[in-house]
């Protein structure tokens, strides 16, 4: 994997400046007649005047007469129309969803998702959509008759396999294991004998699966991908002027080069995936060295009056630098600044939600699904989890129906069970208990002493805003005896289909599974992409609704003055089965 990490790296000194170049569409010449602009040939053909002009660059709004251009081919469109007579197409309105697609035409939603290729329920604003239309006729299936004496053969179907294995890392237990690699603690023990009797080990090499070695789909997102070419540029601090000791650096997982290694390698992804669906993109990457001074070269060296967005830089006070100088191109940081409320910049977009969403979003839930519930809130002693406690707990009653919120806090640095047991309703028998603070002890104590009361005797489920260090020795088996809730900013689910597909192809392409930074890589690039292709411009596809990727949701708001804010949260719950749920 280093060694893959190492040449991809070199690669990267001689194609820096390089263009990734999409899959070419068929385009026809066009003579311009006497008063036709740009803009009425754009209309006439469906396309953006901004598109038409990037087809001609060297034409001018007001074209001269007989002056010959290059337009889409409507006749290639007329006959892959005519070709699929059995179906019509609908574009996506604000508010629509498969359903209320699916009642409109008569058809069921599996029937409307089978014919997109749909694998999950949400569907975008301004999509389109196939829809299967019934035939006018029913056909009747026939039997044929076989003759009894006729043998048929079963052929048995073998499919290739191979061995997939994984290093035990630090942080690494039985439950993430499976979790991650999607399978059963038993197919986990029947495949590492070693593991049940003697534990996971630091450096272990245990087996964690099988992979088919049949070619896997490239597709883990299917999107209707308009005729039209982006200009993307990439900036990430690679300082590969400072090229030394590269095995050390990408074994630390947490080195600079690791994660814009993993970053880069996701974008590109993303950029297969889009052009495999017919988009078109030039790619530029730059060099930044982590460096003002160069970012301001790069900027005065190049001309990026004609790209439709940058990537980065990786940290969020260098993309202000960059809008700051390239006001009328979307600048896209991609990770979380702890300085990210006071940097705002006209053209910025912050991917990262804002920490203080997390607290809200937990909040919102609570307030919009009580129903009489008995509240508990518990903490440490620690001065600064008290006033956390005061403050929610006046969010909390400012709901009309919440009255009284009974506070625990540790006696002689425990919570005992006794104490639980005096407060928790067993007559309605529905608590909710939230914990406040990261402190090990009282975070042991709340799951411990719920997890052992019966649901015969109360319903409890457990919140908090965070899953932090401090459940690292609580048992996931209580978590999710309790439903334990939570806000995240990021959440893979494993178990869905498009993940599976985006993780095989990923370690296909770079023998190792995605790291964090390589899903956000993806996650930004993809949806970005598909935000300026449909729209013409990044603020316009911003606010055009939320969207999901493999870890990431986008809610994006934005002000004219102002950077764009990504407000996208998970609220995620534990289920009996040890499953994580995304509620939203």
């Amino acid at each position: 994997m280093i060694m893959k990490k190492i040449n991809f790296l070199f690669l990267l000194v001689f194609l820096i400046t390089q263009t990734a170049c999409g899959q070419q569409k068929k385009y026809v010449s066009y003579t311009i007649k006497s008063g036709e602009t740009m803009k009425s040939i754009a209309k006439d053909n469906d396309i953006k005047v901004r598109d038409l002009l990037r087809l001609n660059p060297d034409v001018s709004r007001k074209p001269e007469p007989n002056t010959v251009i290059i337009i889409p081919n409507k006749n290639k469109v007329s006959n892959v129309i005519t070709n699929n007579s059995d179906k019509k197409t609908h574009t996506v309105k604000k508010k629509e969803t498969l359903f209320s697609i699916s009642q409109k035409y008569g058809i069921s939603v599996e029937e409307l998702k089978k014919a997109n290729n749909l694998t999950g329920n949400h569907i975008s604003y301004g999509r389109e959509l196939v829809i299967p239309l019934k035939k006018a006729e029913e056909t009747i299936d026939v039997p044929v008759e076989t003759s009894k004496n006729t043998e048929v053969e079963e052929v048995e179907t073998v499919v290739e396999t191979k061995d997939v294995f994984h290093t035990v890392a630090k942080g690494d237990t039985v439950f993430n294991l499976t979790r991650r690699f999607d399978i059963s603690d038993e197919k986990l023990f029947e495949m590492n004998p070693t593991v049940k009797t003697e534990g996971l080990k630091l450096g272990m090499i245990i087996k964690v699966g099988e992979e088919s070695v049949e070619e896997l789909s490239d597709q883990y997102f299917t999107d209707s991908i308009t005729d039209k070419p982006l200009k993307i540029v990439l900036m990430l601090p690679y300082k590969l002027n400072s090229i030394s000791d590269l095995d050390t650096k990408f074994k630390n997982k947490k080195s600079l080069l690791n994660i814009v290694t993993d970053f880069h390698s996701g974008v590109l992804v993303a950029i297969d995936s889009l052009q495999n669906q017919g988009l078109r993109v030039d790619l530029q990457v730059y060099d930044t060295e982590n460096s003002s001074t160069k970012i301001n070269r790069i900027l005065d060296e190049n001309n990026f009056e004609e790209v439709d967005a940058i990537i980065g830089p990786l940290f969020l006070k260098n993309a202000k630098l960059v809008a700051e100088k390239e006001a009328d191109v979307p600048v896209i940081a991609p990770m979380f600044s702890k300085y990210q409320t006071t940097i705002s910049e006209r053209g910025l977009v912050k991917v990262a939600p804002d920490k203080k969403l997390l607290e809200q979003k937990l909040i919102n839930y609570m307030l919009d699904n009580y129903n009489g519930e008995n509240i508990i809130i518990a903490g440490d002693d620690l001065a600064s989890t008290k006033t956390t406690i005061s403050r929610i707990a006046s969010k909390l009653k400012a709901h009309d129906s919440i009255k009284n919120i009974a506070i625990l806090k540790p006696e002689k640095g425990y919570i005992k069970k006794e104490r639980f047991e005096k407060i928790i309703d067993t007559v309605q028998r529905k608590n909710w208990v939230l914990l406040i603070g990261k402190d090990n002890v009282t975070t042991n104590d709340v799951v411990n002493n719920l997890g052992v009361i019966t649901k015969e005797k109360a319903d409890i489920q457990l919140f908090s805003f965070e899953y932090g260090f401090n459940f690292v020795n609580v048992s996931n088996n209580q978590l999710a005896r309790l439903h334990f809730t939570y806000p995240k900013e990021a959440f893979v689910d494993t178990f869905n289909d498009a993940t599976k597909s985006f993780k095989k192809k990923y370690r296909k392409k770079y023998y190792a599974w995605p790291s964090k930074y390589a899903i956000k890589g993806f996650d930004v690039t993809y949806d970005a992409l598909l935000r300026l292709v449909g729209f013409d411009s990044f603020n316009e596809g911003a606010t055009a609704g939320i969207s999901r990727r493999v870890g990431t949701k986008f809610d994006y708001h934005t002000e004219t003055s102002k950077s764009t804010e990504n407000t996208g949260v998970f609220l995620i719950q534990y289920q009996e089965n040890l499953k994580l749920k995304a509620l939203d």
